[in-house]
């Protein structure tokens, strides 16, 4: 029976009795304050079932409801098992998840609790902590996280605590590190702050690297804290410190720092002043600076000047008349002063007491002759000296003289020069002698005294007034009134050509300037600015006639000079040369026989050398006659280096350069030996070629002075100049300097009256009682770098005075007016009359490429006086500037002053006027407040009811505008 009813159950598929079990992992105690963000996994598994893998349903709920399979909580079934998941779980998905179980209709169930937490989290990071070396250094970790957060240190693998040696502190919950007497030697590295809550852990390292502030080590000043005037000094700030320190120099009180431009150069702690003017003087300051804090060291720069010299610019007078060349200045220190002309020197010196000799030295014939005095004036004592020395030295007389010799061409102008230098030096020494010429020094005064003054002491004079910082020169103009005297001229003929444009000139010495005309056949020749222009300056004037068939620019010129003292009058011929065919006629007729030049002969090229160009002198006697004389020389030339003994001389350089009495080479290279070949050319044909004949250039030299300089002024002025020669270094830059002047007034004389009274009283207290004798030197004449364009020493004399040719006629003229001629306008001289003119201001220096040739000026005033300067600048040094003068007129029509200070405030003061405008009408906008709102309740009579309205409903009062803090103070 029993055996039935087991059948009979197996039939009916009742279920199995079995012994399975649900469990779930992990563990319900492991599922409590689980990680945020960290994906999440529980397992819901049956234990010890036999039966099929489908007869077991799995499945997850929630609050009782059923967790889907997709979605970012969801479900996945595995064998005998099915997976909670919970994609980047949040607090907010913690709850009673329960796990329910059905096999053959029997359930079971199992649930647990699972939350979650969020992990700790660091706060304002800095992964980079700088504590100053030797301070109590404070090392931050700010960390995030609930009561059961626990924070430690690490440092090289060692957990830190307040009982190690070091005297670690903690404090925030060991969220702050304390270190004492931080010392990066032993306690910079990285530093592990370490957070750890529940499950989480988290680390941040710090590294940490002790700092220094900076401490200034080296201040390297100049002695004494003073600078020399023109000079550079270099001033250098060092300090030590930890991140390296950067520099800053401050002058007096500016608080823009030093930056670098023309005038000074900031590198690191070194700043380096160019040109010191009394304008550097002051406070300088270094900071040095870095992250942990900054230092500073100071001093006061005291610049050392040169003299400050006042000369009158120019004096007029008559002949036969005295005159006082007076210069006064004033300088630091030790300061000398002396007078020179020329070749001629003029100063005081001190000698012995009893000494009544006046000394003269003569170069030329190397020997010293002593002429006794025969009075002194009252103003010179017994204990004055004027010793007259010759600019040449004895040592190198010979190579002075060949370069006169060569300057004036021949032997026969050598013994000339020799005798007129001889006559000069004899008739200077008579003039000492019989006290016609003297110097005497004053209260800061040096006094040149002349009586009946000659023709031949018309010169430029120059006072020098040197001290330790270096010497000051101002040059004052001594002019005869004299009738026009020829300087140079064309010469008696030029020959001409149709085709051909010639120019002819002449070129005077007259006080005043003269007035110039040009004549031909009685008729005054007028310009038509093509076939005749005429170009007239203040000493010379140019004639250019261009000539063509059937033109009648032939013939017999006369150029007149005249000044309101006298006249002058030269002739000048211009010859046509060729053949002249009469068509009409057929006869042939010649108006010049011109003959084939003879060779070259006599070619020197050694006498002179220069870098980047030749001068050569030949024996002249040959082209005596008209008809021989060359137009040009042709020269080949080729570079020593370069040539082999079957040189062919076809494959030399070709140039053909005018014919002179001195040939100049042109576009040379310095440092080079060339040899050349030369030969004549005119109408009629080419000589033979010379022999080779060898030279070399030198070494590069500094630019010569800028020719042609003018300014010309209408809405702005604007100053131009020609490109003067670079001497064999390319230019790099063009200097401007542009000084205001202006006529000197009663106070400033006062003023210097004053000063000479306080000067002499002063020395009247001193002890020294040493009487000065008048010493009168010449000084070694310098050789400038070019001949043809150094300024001729000045000698006025009825004879010519000689100027080294050019390449052209035009170029020759131009040389002499900027070497003879101060550019000076007329105008200027008759407005300012005798007035002494002195310096306004200071100077304006401007530089510009060397590409430029003029330079527009906007702070040029009109009716004004100006004396400007321009210089070249090569890699080899400045150029000796070319200066002149100008006076504006009602031109420049525009200037650019700027704003003083006096305009800056009233700017400022009606800008801080209009602010406070804009600021009163915002209040009074708004809350009805301010000054309008009491304008127009008093004057205006509006009452302010907006504001009464809001008093009576409650709402007015300083509140109404702002929202009440529940949690403040009652």
């Amino acid at each position: 029976m029993t055996r039935i009813l087991w059948l009979l159950l197996l039939v009916t598929g009742l279920p199995e009795i079995s012994g399975w079990t649900l469990t779930l992992s992990p563990t319900e105690e492991r599922l409590q304050n689980r990680r945020s963000g960290d994906n999440f996994l529980a397992v819901c598994k049956v234990k010890d079932f036999d039966g099929a893998a489908s007869d077991a349903k799995i499945e997850w709920y929630r609050d009782g409801k059923l967790i889907p399979r997709f979605g970012s909580t969801m479900t996945i079934e595995r064998t005998y098992s099915n997976q909670l998941m919970i994609n980047r779980p949040k607090i907010s998905d913690g709850g009673k998840y329960t796990c329910k179980t059905e096999i053959h209709g029997e359930t079971q169930e199992v649930s647990a609790e699972i939350s979650f937490v969020d992990p700790p989290k660091f706060l304002n990071i800095q992964e980079e902590q700088h504590p100053e070396e030797g301070t109590r250094a404070e090392i931050v970790c700010e960390v995030e996280g609930d009561d059961q957060l626990e924070v430690f240190w690490q440092f090289n693998g060692v957990t830190l605590d307040e009982t190690s040696q070091r005297g670690y502190e903690f404090s925030e919950n060991n969220q702050i590190l304390y270190i004492p007497h931080f010392t990066a030697k032993i306690d910079d590295g990285v530093y592990n702050c370490n957070a750890a809550q529940y499950s989480s852990f988290e680390t941040l390292s710090v590294n940490v690297t002790g700092y220094a502030r900076p401490t200034i080590t080296v201040f390297d000043v100049p002695n004494g804290n003073r600078g020399i005037e023109g000079h550079t000094i270099e001033l250098k700030c060092g300090a030590v410190g930890k991140p390296k320190p950067t520099y800053k120099w401050f002058f007096e009180d500016d608080e823009v720092p030093i930056a670098r431009s023309d005038k000074h150069s900031v590198e690191e702690g070194l700043l380096i002043i160019e040109s010191l003017n009394s304008e550097d003087a002051g406070t300088y300051k270094c900071i040095a600076n870095n992250t942990v804090g900054t230092n500073e060291r100071s001093f006061d720069l005291a610049v050392f000047l040169k003299p400050k010299v006042d000369l009158k610019h120019e004096h007029v007078v008559k002949e036969g008349e005295d005159v006082e060349l007076v210069c006064s200045y004033h300088g630091e220190g030790q300061v000398t002063a002396k007078f020179t002309t020329g070749s001629r020197e003029f100063s005081v010196k001190k000698v012995h007491a009893n000494s009544e000799e006046i000394e003269m030295e003569q170069n030329s014939e190397e020997s010293t002759t002593t002429v006794n005095s025969a009075s002194q004036e009252e103003t010179v004592t017994a204990s004055d000296e004027l010793e007259l020395k010759s600019a040449e030295n004895v040592d190198n007389s010979n190579e002075e003289d060949e370069t006169s010799h060569h300057d004036h061409g021949g032997q026969d102008g050598e013994d000339k020069d020799e005798k007129e230098e001889s006559t000069k030096w004899k008739r200077f020494a008579d003039d000492v002698n019989s006290e016609r010429i003297s110097v005497r020094a004053e209260d800061n005064k040096l006094i040149l005294s002349i009586k009946n003054i000659a023709l031949e002491d018309a010169a430029d004079y120059t006072c020098a007034v040197s001290n330790d910082a270096g010497t000051t020169n101002k040059v004052t103009q001594v002019g005869i009134i004299h009738p026009p005297t020829l300087r140079h001229y064309t010469g008696p003929h030029v020959r001409s050509y149709d085709g051909n444009t010639v120019s002819i000139y002449c070129d005077v010495s007259a006080v005043p300037s003269p007035k110039w005309h040009w004549y031909k056949d009685g008729k005054e020749v007028e310009a038509n600015g093509a076939s005749i222009q005429i170009d007239t300056q203040t000493s010379s004037t140019k004639l250019t006639l261009e000539n063509f068939d059937g033109s009648d620019n032939y013939g017999v010129y006369t150029c007149k000079a005249d000044n309101g003292v006298g006249q002058l009058e030269k002739q000048i011929e211009v010859i046509k040369v060729g053949e002249y065919i009469n068509l009409r006629s057929e006869i042939r007729v010649k108006l010049f026989v011109s003959v084939s030049p003879p060779t070259p002969a006599g070619m020197d090229c050694k006498k002179m050398i220069y870098p980047n160009y030749g001068k050569c002198s030949f024996d002249s006697d040959i082209y005596e006659k008209e008809e021989s004389k060359p137009q040009t020389l042709d020269i080949l030339i080729a570079k020593f280096e370069e040539m082999e003994s079957d040189y062919n001389w076809s494959d030399a350089q070709t140039v053909s350069v005018p014919f002179e009495e001195d040939i100049t080479i042109p576009d040379l290279a310095s440092n080079t030996q060339y040899v050349i070949k030369a030969r004549a050319v005119n109408e009629a044909g080419r000589s033979e070629y010379t022999d080779e004949i060898s030279f070399e250039t030198t070494d590069p030299w500094a630019p010569q002075s800028p020719g042609s300089v003018t300014m010309k002024c209408s809405d702005y002025c604007i100053v131009s100049w020609d490109t003067p020669n670079s001497h064999g270094s390319p230019l790099l830059k063009y200097k401007i300097t542009i000084q205001e002047m202006k006529v000197k007034t009663d106070e400033e004389e006062k003023a210097a009256s004053s000063e000479k009274s306080a000067s002499q009283e002063a020395e009247e207290n001193s002890d020294n009682d040493d009487e000065n004798d008048v010493e009168t030197t010449t000084s070694e004449n310098d050789n400038d770098e070019e001949g043809d364009n150094s300024s001729e020493t000045k000698t006025e004399s009825s004879e010519s005075i000689k100027l080294e040719p050019h390449e052209n006629d035009d170029a020759t003229l131009e040389t002499r007016d900027s070497a003879e001629i101060l550019p000076t306008d007329p105008s200027t001289s008759v407005e300012r009359g005798d007035a002494e003119m002195v310096a306004h201001g200071s100077p304006v220096v401007l530089e510009v490429d060397a590409t430029e040739n003029q330079l527009q000026l906007t702070n040029i005033k009109p009716h004004s006086y100006y004396k400007i300067a321009v210089s070249a600048e090569n890699a080899i040094g400045q150029g000796e500037p070319a200066e002149f003068e100008h006076q504006t007129d009602d031109s420049p029509t525009k200037y650019d002053e700027g704003m003083d200070s006096t305009k800056v405030f009233i700017a400022a003061a009606i800008g801080v006027l209009f602010l406070l405008v804009i600021v009163d009408f915002g209040c009074y906008v708004t809350n009805r407040c301010g000054l309008i709102s009491c304008i127009c309740l008093n004057l205006c009579g509006k009452n302010n009811g907006a504001k009464q309205r809001d008093l009576e409903s409650g709402r007015g009062g300083p509140e109404s505008n702002r929202l009440l803090d529940s949690s403040g103070a009652r």
